[in-house]
């Protein structure tokens, strides 16, 4: 195939400014992608609106469309500056090889350049995906003002199927828990539902209304804890869904006891990666471990950092001091919600699964969850050896923060294991 290339893809300022170059990006090739060509050349600047007409990008895209079968998706994106331009590269996938869409953004807000080439990328998809054997459809969770977009994974030829609802870690995470490249979250949700588990996943409150919610005190229930009833509630309402799992990831694994604990619609829950220290002392640890990886340059300011945090780990700043994006308030709350006491008066299925190498929730947790729930005949323990905190391999003993931004997949472990424990219990 040739090499397509189409200069001046401009957009306004004022998107830049609110939503950001790599935002901006995305929704022109999306308008292309989705067919929406009278959109896409509104966006574009007089110099290209002559180079770049709807004619052109019609052709461009059918024979994009001829040669490589149905777009399927993007699983990855680079970024690049250079002299004052943003390169947005977005590495897609379709039905009968790969495409890079490549995205120049000036420092005006505009797009200057787009190119689309063929790839030979390899490893895009994992390998125990098979995009054929499932759909994705966009749904919403919540009503009102706090209304939240969210996908639904739901298997192909299957009458009756378990649902998962996936509940990020903390900050503002994206529906795929997106990582520097990664999304691990999309992988889990794909790779489950190739066996035949439905899967729902959500942007969090915090990524679609953060600067609304940024004038407000946090509190763990609104953050998580209201979206993910209000996720439970949809699923609740799908004829074909057996049973509702919930599957939290770091801070969603602390939360989920919790939630089970407060609603019956719960069948079981499953703790990924998750810590059974207190949340702060996992930030203080994190920081300490993070500064050591770095030097002596980092310690004075790591030191100051963890005696803050040690102060509101011994409770003794006012529930409305700001802790790190909070406040000690919200960490006091985190703390009433104990896990390992929560879990143990749980009568619904739990699962335990840890990576041996993940340096924010460590095995260290993993040892605290066994010694305090061995006895509990309902309560699963998986360790699985060389995995980080999103359950991707790492070449170290223990992984670091740089791995996060290796383009790499969730590790079919993980999902064999998810897997075999949910049909047990669906």
């Amino acid at each position: 195939m040739r090499k397509i290339v189409s200069v001046g893809v401009c957009v306004f300022l004022v998107f830049t400014m609110f939503f950001g170059s790599e935002v901006l990006a995305d929704r022109y090739l999306q308008f292309l992608l989705r067919g929406n060509y009278h959109l896409a050349y509104e966006m574009q600047s007089l110099r290209a609106k002559d180079l770049y007409t709807v004619e052109n990008m019609s052709q461009e895209f059918q024979q994009l469309a001829e040669e490589y079968g149905e777009y399927l998706f993007i699983f990855s994106t680079e970024t690049n500056k250079i002299r004052g331009f943003t390169v947005f590269i977005f590495h897609a996938q379709f039905e009968r090889g790969f495409i890079d869409f490549n995205v120049v953004v000036d420092d005006q807000g505009r797009v200057d350049t787009f190119l689309v080439q063929p790839t030979l990328e390899t490893g895009a998809i994992a390998e125990y995906i098979d995009t054929s054997r499932f759909d994705e459809f966009e749904i919403t969770i919540g009503e009102d003002r706090n209304r939240l977009p969210a996908v639904i994974t739901v298997p192909k030829e299957i009458d009756k199927y378990p649902l998962v609802i996936l509940i990020h870690d903390s900050g503002a995470m994206d529906r795929d828990s997106t990582i520097g490249p990664n999304k691990p979250f999309r992988q889990i949700a794909w790779g489950l539902a190739t066996q035949g588990v439905a899967v729902l996943r959500y942007d969090k409150r915090t990524f679609v209304f953060g600067e609304r919610l940024s004038q407000t005190s946090p509190s763990i229930e609104t953050e998580v804890i209201e979206d993910v009833i209000n996720a439970i509630t949809a699923a609740s309402r799908i004829p074909s869904v057996s049973s509702i799992f919930l599957a939290g990831h770091g801070l969603g694994g602390r939360v989920a006891p919790a939630i089970a604990a407060r609603d019956s619609r719960v069948d079981g829950i499953i703790l990924l990666a998750t810590p059974a220290r207190r949340e702060l002392q996992v930030i203080i640890d994190k920081q300490k471990y993070i500064g050591s990886l770095y030097g002596k340059e980092t310690g004075q300011q790591t030191k100051l950092l963890t005696d803050y945090l040690q102060t509101a780990l011994d409770g003794k700043l006012p529930p409305g001091a700001p802790v790190l994006a909070a406040t000690a308030g919200y960490y006091y709350e985190l703390d009433r919600m104990n896990p390992i006491e929560i879990v143990r008066e749980l009568e619904i299925p739990v699962l335990i699964v840890q990576g041996d190498a993940d340096f924010e929730s460590s095995v260290q947790d993993y040892i605290m969850f066994m010694n305090a729930l061995w006895t509990r005949l309902n309560v699963y323990f998986q360790l699985l050896p060389g995995l980080d905190h999103y359950f991707m391999p790492v070449k170290g003993e223990i992984s670091t923060p740089d791995d996060y931004y290796e383009f790499r997949h969730v590790d079919g472990r993980l999902i064999d294991a998810l897997f075999s424990w949910i049909y047990i219990f669906d």
